[in-house]
């Protein structure tokens, strides 16, 4: 009996500490990694449109580290009100942050590997010019 008691109050502080941990790998992505690719991309492929989900991924990624901080906020706040909302919060912040994490992963190494045009196929500019 006693176990089962700290339990039930060991996993609100827990589930916490993972979505603050998913939250801030989340917001590292969006503001220092997706930039990077934004920059290969334009150099690489300058002038080639992006698929759909990378220019949402690379144009969304600021309302997305907003999201990214706020939601383990929401978190703690509910749970320190009604814990029965917080477990709704914490768990649906938990599965948001890994397929925020997964569709970025994807939107961010489509171009590279796309069905149409990878950045292989993609046209050079000329380095030396034949005039």
């Amino acid at each position: 009996m006693r176990a089962s008691l700290e339990s039930n109050r060991a996993w609100p502080i827990v589930s916490i500490v993972i979505l603050l941990g998913l939250g801030a790998i989340n917001i590292f992505v969006s503001l220092f990694i997706v930039p990077k690719f934004e920059q290969i991309y334009q150099d690489a492929i300058p002038g080639m449109p992006l698929p759909g989900i990378t220019f949402f991924v690379i144009a969304a990624r600021f309302p997305l580290a907003l999201v990214a901080l706020m939601w383990p906020i929401a978190g703690i706040i509910t749970f320190q009100r009604r814990k029965r909302a917080a477990i709704w919060i914490i768990m649906l912040g938990h599965l948001y942050f890994f397929l925020l994490f997964g569709i970025t992963v994807i939107a961010l190494f489509m171009p590279m590997t796309g069905p149409i045009v990878g950045m292989s196929d993609a046209p050079q500019p000329s380095a030396v010019s034949t005039h």
